[in-house]
């Protein structure tokens, strides 16, 4: 059996260069959104996410990612609110940290590496009514080989958004 390995080498596009895209028809930030599906005190949160993100080629210059050699864009990825993505997702403590499981990874299509940016996703806490916000960092995201899901490290909720969201 043949094993080929392909390399790519991923640059995301830099905010501060290019700008932010702003979807004109809701600059509401509470729009990126978690929403509780499930509570389990033995196997952990279970939660949908609605999320703007990505931009167009041009806000970029066409040149975000590097795949053998050649600069390109990929639509629905990084900084930017253009494509609304919808994922289920899984709360878990890894080595003491919690992070994020998302079930449904193909929901950010079929790649094997998401760029995610930046995000805080409004989320009202069932139990209690209080509205928190989930804090996630801007990282590269890569499908996990064995489980077929993508796994968001270093998450944390706070009283307010902590993260611009461009």
């Amino acid at each position: 059996m043949a094993v080929f390995i392909f390399s790519f080498t991923f640059f995301s596009c830099s905010k501060n260069e290019i700008g932010s895209f702003t979807n004109t028809e809701n600059d509401n930030p509470k729009r990126n959104e978690a929403t509780w599906i499930s509570s389990n005190h033995s196997k952990g949160l279970d939660i949908k996410i609605k999320i703007f993100v990505g931009h167009t080629a041009s806000e970029c210059g066409g040149k975000c990612i590097k795949i053998f050699g050649e600069y390109g864009h990929a639509d629905c990825r990084g900084f930017g609110n253009t494509c609304n993505l919808t994922t289920s997702a899984h709360f878990s403590n890894q080595n003491g940290a919690f992070v994020l499981i998302l079930t449904d990874p193909n929901a950010f299509g079929a790649f094997l590496d998401f760029h995610f940016p930046d995000r805080s996703l409004f989320i009202t806490n069932p139990q209690n009514s209080n509205e928190l916000w989930l804090n996630i960092p801007e990282q590269l995201l890569i499908k996990d080989d064995e489980e077929d899901v993508f796994i968001i490290h270093d998450i944390w909720f706070s009283e307010e958004a902590e993260l611009e969201n461009l």
